[in-house]
């Protein structure tokens, strides 16, 4: 939607809507958007920013997009800047040109941090489709630490509770968006900082499969592991997010296209769901174990992590306990192995050079990396192997086809962790160190309160190139969940519904450069039918409905089990209405198995005269049984139903 004559004060939207989405909803335009945020963020109060843009420079940014978009169509405008009316905060260990770059190292005054001459390539991205940069975003040190208060800008305090943490090294990118300061933003994950402040802020973070979103233009913690994510409100929001840049990737040598990821299944973009979710068992689900300082708060946890188990299974999720122990050894070596070598490695020479820029926990932390030697190195890489092998295993062993844990298992104030900072710290990566050393994709959605101000969320997990599915899990499981979004006072559905309002009806994306195409389906593949489950469970998505052009019949094979129409050539036909899939190539050939005589696939033309591959009636003079060359009654003509769903309605 792009409104957008302004008669109307941008105050009087905030008074009316707490969130950016809902501003856009209702008419706001894309300099009203820029401007209510570089308010908000000029507000702020919890030492969640480094730097901001100048507000006069993000207005003439946001005029400039106003102006190229009133040029556009609506359709062009949905495909070339699908991310209009948005704003977004970029966390301060990835580059944006002209700004400086601290990676929450100290270079308050007199020193000066490095000004970026380019900005990262997920952030250039972001910017071309629409979307806003307002600042950089307070963090741990060298993005080492999941707490927020490793920073010399100030401990990031919590959106929710001043005296608790916000949870790092995203801390604020984080709270900025649980505050509906700006729209989304750009975190980074390597050990669980795109999950835990998304768990501890009450908002989604999305932690895409490694290499997916392009670390070009990001200042390496660990290079093997680092991730950039996404915090968003919704999970829709995050899953558009991630289209938009993973689109980026290829510009870095560790990135990883998404045509070489593994596609998973879906489930049904609407009706009733099946699917398997594994749980650790009850040992590695102790919420008494995360020391003294969160003894207090351990009924409430458990309590809200047996919340989210029934709500997944309300959603139709089949439950099933998993041997965790390859998931928690992975999570172990992450800081007590030789990887602390390569966070040394990512910063040697600042050690050697200005030690005194570094956060003191940090620079203990990454000294310890002078313990390794290359033998353990090679050591530690051929257990990582292993587990990784055990982990697999435990997951098929029980067939789940997504693994959900707590994100994390306790909070602390900020006073805690500052008089106890690595202990506590490693409390918070108990469920989220494992993720990129077992190379896993996961999304960190909330679920419920364990109590006042106190958020709850789970992670759910599943294999490399398995995003969409834990993005479908976790929309079901946010959506039913009845919370606000964030820190705000907007209902998770109004801010969905504002968003489906002004970008339309969303259902996840294929990895950006899979290689896919498009097939219509009239009958009983259309979404939530009888076989609508063999496209989803082949990682296809709903696109869109279309129609064909005047030429064709529609024909009931009614003795089918289940009942399916046939597409038939006539040029005294009618236009029938279709519905358009996207499916991987890659699934294609065991998709086609599955096509039962007398159907095929074959080119059919839709009313804009555009063509495409779907579903028609290969053999002709079959019965309605759809046997051919056996007699029986012809198939019934329902051609002037218009559709197979009209037909199922009689």
């Amino acid at each position: 939607m792009l409104s957008r004559s302004r008669q109307v004060p941008v105050f009087r939207f905030a008074r009316a809507a707490s969130t950016l989405q809902e501003l856009w909803a209702s008419g706001a335009s894309v300099t009203d958007i820029a401007a209510e945020s570089c308010d908000r963020a000029a507000r702020a109060d919890r030492h969640e920013w480094v730097h901001l843009v100048p507000k006069q420079q993000v207005l003439a940014e946001a005029k400039a997009l106003q102006q190229k978009a009133a040029s556009m169509s609506q359709e062009q405008r949905r495909r070339e800047l699908p991310l209009l009316g948005s704003t977004f905060a970029v966390k301060d260990n990835l580059q944006v040109a002209g700004l400086p770059t601290t990676n929450a190292m100290d270079y308050r005054p007199p020193r000066q941090a490095p000004i970026a001459k380019r900005s990262a390539a997920v952030v250039k991205q972001l910017q071309e489709r629409g979307a806003v940069c307002i600042g950089k975003a307070n963090m741990d040190c060298l993005a080492t630490g999941l707490v927020g208060v490793r920073s010399p800008y100030g401990a990031c305090q919590n959106s929710l509770d001043r005296s608790f943490i916000s949870g790092g090294s995203s801390s604020g990118s984080g709270v900025s968006v649980a505050l509906a300061q700006v729209t989304f933003s750009l975190g980074t994950d390597t050990a669980g900082s795109g999950r835990v402040p998304a768990a501890l802020n009450n908002i989604v973070g999305l932690k895409a499969s490694r290499g997916l979103m392009s670390t070009d233009g990001l200042s390496p913690a660990c290079k093997t592991l680092d991730c950039v994510s996404i915090f968003s409100l919704t999970v829709p929001e995050a899953q558009r997010i991630l289209e938009v840049a993973s689109a980026a990737s290829g510009t870095d040598p560790w990135d990883r296209p998404g045509k070489d990821l593994r596609q998973g299944p879906r489930l049904p973009p609407s009706g009733p769901a099946s699917f398997r979710f594994g749980v650790p068992s009850a040992r590695f689900v102790d919420f008494g174990s995360f020391g003294a300082q969160a003894q207090a708060r351990a009924d409430d946890y458990r309590q809200a992590w047996e919340r989210s188990v029934e709500a997944l299974k309300a959603i139709g999720g089949t439950c099933v306990e998993v041997d965790y122990a390859p998931f928690q050894e992975a999570a172990n070596l992450l800081y007590q192995g030789p990887w602390v070598a390569e966070r040394l490695s990512a910063c040697a020479d600042l050690l050697a050079d200005e030690p005194e820029l570094l956060d003191a926990t940090v620079k203990t932390i990454v000294e310890n990396g002078t313990e390794y030697t290359a033998k353990q190195c090679f050591e530690a890489i051929y257990q990582l192997q292993q587990l990784r092998f055990e982990a697999m295993q435990a997951l098929n062993t029980v067939q789940a086809q997504v693994l959900v844990t707590p994100t994390v298992g306790a909070t602390y104030t900020i006073e805690d962790v500052l008089a106890d900072p690595v202990v506590l710290n490693t409390n918070l990566g108990r469920y989220t160190n494992h993720m990129n050393l077992l190379d896993l994709c996961g999304i960190s959605v909330p679920t419920t309160f364990a109590a006042e101000k106190l958020p709850f969320g789970v992670t759910v997990s599943a294999v490399a190139g398995h995003d969409a599915l834990i993005c479908d899990v976790a929309q079901r499981l946010h959506s039913a969940a009845g919370l606000t979004a964030g820190a705000t006072t907007s209902a998770v559905q109004d801010v969905a519904a504002a968003v489906e309002a002004t970008e339309g009806k969303y259902f996840g994306p294929l990895p950006a450069g899979a290689e896919s195409f498009e097939v219509a389906v009239c009958g009983a593949h259309m979404e939530g039918l009888a076989l609508s489950w063999q496209l989803t469970e082949r990682g296809g998505r709903f696109m869109r409905t279309a129609r064909t052009s005047p030429r064709y019949r529609l024909v009931a094979f009614d003795g089918m089990s289940p009942p399916r129409p046939g597409l038939v050539d006539d040029a005294k036909g009618a236009g029938i209405d279709l519905e358009i899939w996207e499916m991987p190539a890659a699934s294609f050939g065991s998709f086609m198995k599955l096509v039962a005589s007398p159907l095929g696939i074959g080119w059919i033309e839709l009313e804009d005269g555009s063509r495409v591959q779907g579903f028609r009636q290969v053999d002709h003079g079959a019965n309605r049984r759809g046997l051919v060359g056996v007699g029986g009654d012809a198939p019934v003509d329902i051609t002037e139903l218009g559709s197979w769903r009209n037909y199922l309605k009689k």
